[in-house]
């Protein structure tokens, strides 16, 4: 059954096997895996309980139902927009689809670096793969291609680059653009569909509108945890609800898993919960064309350009390029200009098109709890991500007009548009990155309680089990060491399934 705000109407104690905290691709394959097993689960999730007949397609009305902050978050001191999703499903419900499996330079890195032996090489192969097929994740072709995408495309061959097409795990797909506001045609196979829902039928129990507040701990293990129904309107806290459970485990995102954390006080003896945290920061360009592209139609995201993206330690290629374009709102909050420039370049819209370069990052940002609820993000680029961020503004221009762009717009507040190759190597010389000079936006928080097999380097073992709890196990995409460079969704699943596996082990 799947509970909403409307139905819990009291203070309420519960219990249960196992209570999840976090309902997207982390979370929902846990509270799968042990429904599945008949245990009694409780899934805890902030947001709503959206149907697709809910989403109506107009951004100022579905932005505020999927996104967290109302889709204004952003780090603590505004310089960078961070979007998280929100709902039964979590990230999952307004996500672009993409699916790719972690690198395996970064894989072995990871092996390296943190051993990660209750997780071997061959386990996880074998888990992509059961994960892949569950998700049904195929290649996208040329018939599946936007315009905004067939551009892309056009400019990789162009100029010789490295590109393909990607992966996604989508069916019935109508091709109506509207994935990032949720598919009211119920085409993706997110995590409310391939695992809310075939577990809630196993007896699983969902409080949507409720918030993990606070656990309580007795020696090496977690005894309860309060959680809070919110109003949906007004996001005040209404009911009280204590969860006893044998086992927890937090999906709340590599955002909001520290932050509950450190609200509980966990044991933390060296300090490693919320100390890092990479998001693959993204700076977008436009392009203006003769010919009308409609590029807001059609499936947003089904090619990409690798030629700079290379995962060697020390790269100094670490920008993945892929197409970006929006619908209104979205793309007017990327715009530069004020007014009527501002005003000017919108008269274009119907013939814009958007390359994105999306930051394989090394900057180490951190987050904090705030609050009963919230979060508090720390994060600017280092000197080596700016650079490459001025790389991936500088290639994103030079597919743009190699695509055949009358002129590629770069944000700056200060707008800059080149009409050359040749424009674009002697406007972006001496181009910095500044705070508030050009919009960067993050949507792959992740790394932020890592795994790994030594108490004192890494927060969880390779299970999903915190070091320093015998109950409590994590799921998201905070268990990632390091940024990936790439498209989270399919490892977070993966890890989700593994995680609840090794956890129902001790159930």
């Amino acid at each position: 059954m799947i509970y909403t705000f409307e139905h819990i109407q009291k203070n309420m104690e519960l219990e249960a096997d196992l209570c999840v905290i976090g309902s997207g691709a982390g979370g929902a394959p846990v509270a799968f895996e042990a429904a599945k097993a008949g245990k009694k689960v409780i899934l805890l999730e902030g947001g709503r309980f959206w149907r697709p007949k809910d989403f109506t397609q107009l951004e100022h009305e579905m932005f505020p139902k999927l996104y967290q902050d109302k889709g204004s978050r952003t780090s603590y001191d505004k310089a960078v927009h961070i979007h998280q999703g929100k709902g039964v499903g979590g990230s999952t419900l307004h996500n672009l689809n993409l699916c790719a499996r972690v690198p395996k330079q970064i894989e072995h890195r990871w092996r390296k670096q943190q051993g990660l032996k209750q997780l071997t090489e061959k386990t996880l192969d074998a888990l992509y793969t059961e994960v892949e097929q569950r998700l049904s994740v195929t290649t996208l072709d040329a018939s599946q291609m936007s315009s905004n995408n067939r551009l892309l495309k056009k400019g990789v061959e162009a100029l010789g680059y490295k590109g393909g097409y990607l992966k996604h795990n989508r069916v019935g797909c109508v091709s109506s653009g509207f994935c990032e506001v949720g598919c009211a045609f119920d085409a993706k196979q997110n995590a409310l569909k391939m695992y809310v829902a075939p577990a809630v039928e196993k007896g699983l129990m969902v409080l949507s509108d409720t918030w993990g507040a606070q656990m309580f701990m007795t020696g090496r293990k977690v005894t309860s945890l309060w959680a809070y129904t919110r109003d949906p309107k007004t996001l005040e806290p209404k009911h009280r609800i204590r969860i006893k459970a044998k086992a927890y485990c937090v999906s709340a995102s590599a955002t909001g898993t520290p932050a509950l954390l450190q609200r509980s006080g966990v044991p933390d003896p060296h300090g490693l919960v919320g100390s890092r945290l990479f998001i693959h920061p993204a700076v977008a360009v436009a392009g203006i064309f003769d010919e009308v592209l409609n590029g807001w139609q059609g499936i947003p995201q089904s090619y990409e350009c690798t030629e700079f993206l290379d995962f060697s330690e020390g790269s100094q290629k670490r920008a993945w390029i892929i197409p970006a374009f929006a619908h209104p709102v979205g793309v007017s909050s990327i715009l530069s200009g004020f007014g009527d420039e501002h005003l000017e370049y919108f008269q274009h819209y119907h013939k814009m098109a958007a390359f994105t370069a999306m930051l394989h990052d090394e900057t180490v940002g951190s987050v904090r709890k705030d609050g009963k609820f919230g979060v508090k993000i720390h994060y600017w680029p280092n000197e080596s991500d700016q650079k490459q961020l001025l790389l991936g503004l500088k290639e994103c221009a030079k597919l743009m007009l190699a695509a055949g762009a009358k002129k590629a717009i770069i944000p700056f507040s200060k707008t800059m548009e080149l009409t050359s190759p040749g424009a674009v190597e002697k406007q972006l010389k001496d181009a910095q990155i500044k705070k508030f000079d050009i919009n960067i936006t993050a949507v792959h928080p992740m790394g932020s309680v890592w795994m790994g097999d030594d108490a004192k380097t890494s927060c969880v073992d390779a299970t999903g089990r915190y070091h320093h709890l015998d109950n409590l196990y994590v799921a998201d995409t905070s268990l990632f060491p390091s940024s990936i460079g790439g498209p989270p969704q399919l490892t977070t699943y993966t890890l989700g399934t593994h995680v609840g596996r090794q956890l129902l082990k001790t159930l």
